[in-house]
C-alpha cells in the first residue's frame, strides 16, 4: 500500500492534525516522517519493544475540540518493520469510516473499528499518567488539579501525608522537572519510598541532568545502606535517570548494583537495567555483567534476551559474552536453555 493509504495519511483527511508516540520502553515523540516511513513498510520502528511498536496517536480536531488518543500496538518483524497485513484491514475499514462523514460524528464507530482491530492496548497506569502531563504540556494545557498537593508536599514532606498524592500529579511534576529540579535536588532524598519510587517512574520519560541524576543516585545508595534495604528502591533509580545524559554516572551505578550480591539476584533491578538502559548495553563489558547475572532466573533471561537480540548493537554485546569460552557454567546453560529448552531430566 502506498504512503496515500496509511494511517496518517486518513487521519489528516478526515480534519484532524496528528502527533505519534512511543510508549515501549519510555514516553517519547516520533517525528511525522519517521511514522510515515513506518508506516509504509520502509524503515524499522525506531524503538522496537517486546517486537512490537507501541504507539500513542494524539488526534487534534482542526475545529478544535477535545483531542482523541489512540494507543496501538502494531507488531513488527525480523526486521523491526511494520507487518503491512495487521495493517491493510485497518485502514481498510477506517477509510470507509472516515468517508461517512465529519470526524466528530464517526468518532464512536472509529473506536468501534479499532476495538475489533486487535491492535488497542490500555497503558500502564503511570504511563498513562505520563502521556497526559506530556501531551498537556505539548498543548500548552494546566497541568492537573493534583500538581499543588504533589508540590505541596515536596515543600515540606515531613509534615505532609504522601499516601493521599494521585499519581498524575506526580507526573505532572515529573514532566516540569526543569523547573522544578531545585526543589526535586533539595527534597529527593526526604519523600516518602512510595513518593519516590512513583517520580522515578515517570522520570525515566525525561532527560534529567545530572544534578539530579546524582541527587537519585544518592537517595537508592542511602536505603542499600539499610538493615533491610528495599530494592525497589534501586530498580526505580535505574528507571529515573535511564533516560539522563549522564552516562558515566549511570553506567557507574548499573556497575555498582551488579556488584552486589544482593541487588544483582533482585529480578526487578536486572529487568528494569535490560528494558530501560539499552543503550548502556551496547558495551561489552556491561552486557557480560548484566546477562552473567540474569542467568540465575531462566524465565526473565528469556524474556530480555528474547527483546534485546532485535537491537543489533545490544545483540552484539551480548552475543560476545554468550559465546565467550570463559562464561561461567550458569551463562552456557541458561543460553542454551534459550536456544533449545530446557534438557529433559530422567
Amino acid at each position: 500500500m502506498s504512503e496515500s493509504g496509511t494511517l496518517s495519511v486518513l487521519i489528516e483527511q478526515a480534519d484532524f492534525k496528528l502527533r505519534w508516540f512511543d510508549l515501549g520502553r519510555r514516553l517519547q515523540s516520533v517525528s511525522k516522517s519517521t511514522a510515515a516511513s513506518f508506516e509504509a513498510g520502509l524503515a524499522p520502528w525506531p524503538h522496537p519493544y517486546l517486537r512490537q511498536a507501541w504507539t500513542g496517536l494524539l488526534l487534534q480536531p482542526a475545529e478544535g475540540g477535545e483531542p482523541i488518543v489512540w494507543f496501538l500496538r502494531f507488531p513488527l518483524d525480523e526486521q523491526g518493520k511494520l507487518q503491512l497485513q495487521a495493517r491493510d484491514g485497518l485502514l481498510r475499514a477506517l477509510a470507509q469510516e472516515l468517508k461517512q462523514g465529519p470526524a466528530s460524528e464517526s468518532a464512536a464507530q472509529l473506536d468501534q473499528l479499532l476495538q475489533q482491530s486487535g491492535l488497542l492496548f490500555t497503558p500502564s497506569t503511570e504511563r498513562q499518567a505520563a502521556f497526559h502531563s506530556q501531551t498537556a504540556l505539548l498543548l500548552g494545557r494546566q497541568p492537573s488539579e493534583h500538581y499543588e498537593p504533589v508540590l505541596r508536599y515536596f515543600g515540606d514532606p515531613e509534615n505532609h501525608r504522601w499516601d493521599n498524592l494521585a499519581l498524575q500529579g506526580v507526573a505532572d511534576l515529573a514532566v516540569r522537572w526543569e523547573k522544578e529540579s531545585t526543589l526535586l535536588m533539595r527534597q529527593i532524598g526526604k519523600v516518602a519510598a512510595p513518593v519516590f519510587i512513583n517520580l522515578c517512574h515517570c522520570l525515566e520519560n525525561q532527560p534529567v541532568d545530572h544534578r539530579l541524576a546524582a541527587a537519585i543516585i544518592e537517595r537508592a545508595e542511602q536505603e542499600l545502606t539499610a538493615s533491610t534495604p528495599d530494592i525497589s528502591v534501586a530498580a526505580a533509580a535505574i528507571r529515573g535517570i535511564s533516560h539522563s545524559p549522564a552516562t558515566g554516572l549511570r553506567q557507574a551505578f548499573i556497575q555498582s548494583l551488579l556488584a552486589e550480591d544482593a541487588s544483582n539476584r533482585n529480578k526487578e533491578v536486572l529487568a528494569a537495567i535490560g528494558s530501560r538502559c539499552v543503550q548502556d548495553l551496547e558495551g561489552q563489558e556491561l552486557a557480560a555483567q548484566w546477562v552473567g547475572k540474569l542467568a540465575a532466573d531462566q524465565q526473565t533471561f528469556n524474556l530480555l534476551l528474547s527483546d534485546l537480540m532485535f537491537i543489533p548493537k545490544v545483540r552484539i554485546a551480548l552475543l560476545s559474552a554468550l559465546r565467550d569460552p570463559a562464561r561461567k557454567e550458569s551463562l552456557a546453560v541458561a543460553f542454551g536453555n534459550f536456544l533449545h529448552g530446557p534438557k529433559p531430566t530422567h
